[in-house]
């Protein structure tokens, strides 16, 4: 971890904990922006406030949302802090794709506020740094001229990096969206339409084909198989009707549970080649 946020945050210290990576890129402590939310939620006469162990949690949800559909992340970086009780404690550093991404729950004010304090920390980190022009001793001159062309360099493989990764992962972003707003159980059908607005067009008759296959659904059936039950994939609702003469029927019906979506979507937009 930083040694200035290590200091600071054993102190219990309120001022802004900032790290500051190779290419100058500001990362906050989840213990601070937890401070700074709260700080804004005053300023606009919200006196609730957000505890520290709530961010992490939400934070732990939003990666564990991100990895279940193979989405990989690099904005969290987890580290640890010692606390006024001198114990050790678990912390986040995000950069400010994080913390934008931490702040969709708040209001517009605490955003705004939130987003003016980084983009004055970043400006604050960029006025301290020297450009290579300014130095006077030539050979530090050339030294300081060295290291910008090669942080250069690497912000630029950097971004076409993240260009190339954000172009392969542009569907999968999407189904992440609708499967973290997804809380309940679907029918099969609906999971088929899912996967049809992701790019991969299959139907209901299909998707049931594909199911029976690789042993999800059982043969001849749409019955939900033991092993999908088992993997809390699928699960099965049993109805109990009566007919005219009084005699009762019982129908089973198979929903794709809120994990089944992202388990089964997942493996689609792994395997192109499914396309039906």
């Amino acid at each position: 971890m930083n040694k200035q946020m290590s200091s600071a945050l054993e102190q219990g210290d309120m001022t802004p904990v900032v790290l500051v990576g190779v290419e100058g890129q500001v990362t906050i402590a989840s213990v601070e922006l937890t401070q700074l939310i709260n700080q804004f939620r005053k300023e606009e006469g919200n006196e609730t406030e957000k505890q520290h162990k709530e961010l992490l949690r939400d934070i732990r949800k939003e990666i564990e949302s991100l990895e279940s559909v193979g989405i990989a992340q690099s904005n969290f970086a987890l580290g640890s802090y010692i606390d006024k009780q001198n114990q050790q404690r678990p912390c986040y550093s995000l950069n400010k794709a994080g913390v934008l991404q931490m702040l969709n729950k708040e209001s517009a004010v605490v955003r705004y506020k939130t987003v003016q304090y980084i983009e004055k920390l970043e400006k604050e980190n960029k006025a301290l740094k020297k450009d290579s022009y300014m130095i006077d001793d030539p050979v530090e001159r050339a030294k300081a001229w060295i290291k910008e062309q090669e942080e250069k360099k690497v912000i630029e493989l950097e971004n076409a990096k993240n260009r190339k990764l954000l172009e392969e992962q542009e569907p999968k972003v999407a189904f992440a969206n609708a499967i973290t707003a997804s809380k309940n159980s679907i029918l099969v059908r609906e999971l088929a339409r899912l996967i049809s607005q992701n790019g991969i067009k299959i139907g209901e008759r299909s998707l049931y084909t594909w199911l029976r296959e690789n042993g999800y659904v059982e043969k001849n059936s749409t019955k939900a198989t033991q092993k999908a039950i088992n993997l809390k994939v699928l699960e099965l609702v049993e109805r109990t009707n009566q007919d005219k003469e009084g005699n009762l029927h019982t129908n089973f019906t198979t929903y794709v549970t809120p994990k089944g979506q992202a388990y089964f979507i997942g493996k689609f937009l792994e395997n192109r080649e499914m396309r039906v």
